[in-house]
């Protein structure tokens, strides 16, 4: 079954810089787990897919699963707590080189997955600049990561406007390992900032920067997500039996700033 074609995967794609034109069939429901252990905690959504005809956002979230976060370095097994909505936490945290495991038990189904906690990322700037493109200029949040040269690094960067996710990348530093790494959001034209249009950045809008550091099988999942319009693919499981979704063992760090016209940068 063409996944892409059935339903939105997870709430990253509606903020993706490209719009995914996707048909919309009926399709059967399958789960979707977002899970992720953080230095601050660990929490999962698990709901299952929903028909574009079914507007009942209620009817698709999961209670009753037992979810169990374990690692054999610490020998630590935790059953998450159910809070609402679909959503389960534990207030353990992740330590950067060690490897968990997320297994899921609902409805006799078997889900899990593993990953690997990475150290937190050292973020050097975000600014807004003007770039020519032709005859017009087009506006690029660019941000700045200093990498680090001792291991294979992978980031997932998300920028939200307003408290509402607006671009989102992933990268990698295979290009300039040790070095500077930059990766510049494409945010709108001039001419559509100047006719007010719906996606352009406004006058004090506040920009939130979320930079997290993620190991390989999370950066997978995720550039899977992010060329799957063009590629003509599904994401890469990041789940054994079946589930949908991901689990990520990451740091993460944050920015935050205002818009502010005036300030934006020629380059």
């Amino acid at each position: 079954m063409n996944y892409k074609k059935a339903f939105l995967l997870l709430p990253l794609l509606l903020s993706c810089e490209k719009e995914i034109p996707i048909d919309y069939h009926e399709t059967d429901q399958h789960y979707v787990a977002e899970a992720s252990l953080t230095q601050n905690g660990t929490t999962v959504r698990l709901s299952t897919t929903q028909n574009v005809t079914d507007n009942e956002l209620r009817n698709h979230v999961v209670e009753g699963a037992v979810i169990v976060l374990s690692c054999k370095y610490y020998e630590l097994n935790d059953t998450l707590r159910y809070t609402r909505n679909g959503i389960y936490t534990s207030e353990t945290v992740g330590d950067p080189g060690i490897t968990y495991n997320l297994d899921i038990y609902v409805n006799g189904h078997h889900f899990s997955s593993s990953s690997t906690m990475q150290d937190v990322p050292d973020v050097k700037s975000f600014r807004f600049v003007w770039q020519k493109m032709f005859s017009e200029r087009v506006l690029y949040g660019d941000l700045r990561i200093q990498d680090d040269p001792d291991r294979n690094n992978y980031y997932f960067m998300h920028i939200y406007r307003n408290s509402i996710g607006y671009r989102w990348a992933v990268m990698n530093d295979e290009k300039n390992k040790g070095g500077e790494l930059q990766q510049l959001f494409s945010c709108t034209s001039e001419s559509k900032m100047n006719d007010g249009d719906s996606d352009a950045l406004r006058e004090n809008d506040d920009i939130l920067v979320e930079i997290r550091a993620i190991d390989r099988a999370s950066y997978d999942y995720l550039y899977s997500m992010q060329v799957m319009g063009s590629a003509g693919t599904n994401p890469i499981p990041n789940f054994t039996g079946g589930c949908l979704g991901y689990f990520s063992a990451y740091s993460y760090t944050n920015l935050r700033t205002k818009f502010h016209r005036n300030e934006i940068e020629e380059q």
